[in-house]
């Protein structure tokens, strides 16, 4: 196996490492995600509970307990819960938006090398054709009949990088995709603990954000929230 790597040259070098960052990152955001990862309407039980019990501050000291992002929404609302609903809605946006930024770390890494890990296979695979006739045209050209042994190992090289590459691009894509629909179920657990935390603040807190919020527009989905942060942040 590892002549059969060595076969590769300098192009299993940065594979390897690729190799070892994909393995990397899915144990360290699995592990991130299961810690994160709480039953919402177990949290809004609980936080209605203590609203209705102790207050504001004790429903605040039951959400800074709790892990994940759902519960930092709470928390960061409920040390808010006297701004005007509009004001609020802008905070748990952007408390929100902080959460999935955080959630999606290290996961472009592993699109960047699903996307270039096959290319430097084929990187290898140029290099390897071209030292294979390397050989070929030398010998030929010496009189003494094609370079074997240089014929061989270039076509080696070929093969093995172009394998390489795929092995570490294909695992890369996979892992990419499943952590990618994980964060996906952590957005719309969060856009419906922003729902859940408006509609207990406003039925039972304060008349001011009842009447707030039943004038106030629906609330806004998160993804469409980043993007048009990302196009303003463009222009």
């Amino acid at each position: 196996m590892i002549e059969l790597i060595l076969h590769g040259g300098p192009f299993m070098v940065p594979l390897f490492i690729a190799s070892v960052g994909v393995i990397a990152v899915a144990i360290e955001r699995s592990v991130h995600y299961r810690r994160a990862t709480v039953d919402g309407n177990t949290i809004l039980v609980e936080l209605e509970t203590a609203i209705r019990d102790g207050g504001i501050d004790a429903a605040r000291d039951v959400a800074e307990q709790i892990p994940g992002p759902a519960a930092r929404v709470w928390s960061e609302g409920l040390a808010h819960s006297q701004l005007p609903l509009p004001l609020l809605r802008e905070r748990l946006d952007g408390v929100a938006s902080a959460e999935i930024t955080r959630l999606e770390r290290h996961l472009p890494h592993l699109e960047v090398v699903a996307q270039v890990a096959p290319l430097i296979g084929i990187l290898g695979t140029v290099w390897g054709m071209v030292t294979a006739f390397g050989g070929v045209a030398g010998g030929l050209g010496q009189g003494i009949g094609v370079d074997g042994e240089q014929l061989t190992s270039g076509i080696a090289m070929a093969l093995v990088t172009t394998g390489a590459g795929l092995a570490v691009a294909i695992p890369a894509t996979v892992v990419h995709h499943y952590l990618r629909a994980r964060v996906d179920r952590f957005i719309e657990q969060l856009e419906q603990t922003m729902r859940d935390f408006i509609l207990t603040l406003s039925t039972g807190a304060s008349p001011k954000h009842a009447q707030a919020a039943r004038s106030a527009p629906t609330m806004r989905d998160l993804t469409d929230v980043r993007e048009s942060k990302k196009s303003a942040a463009a222009r």
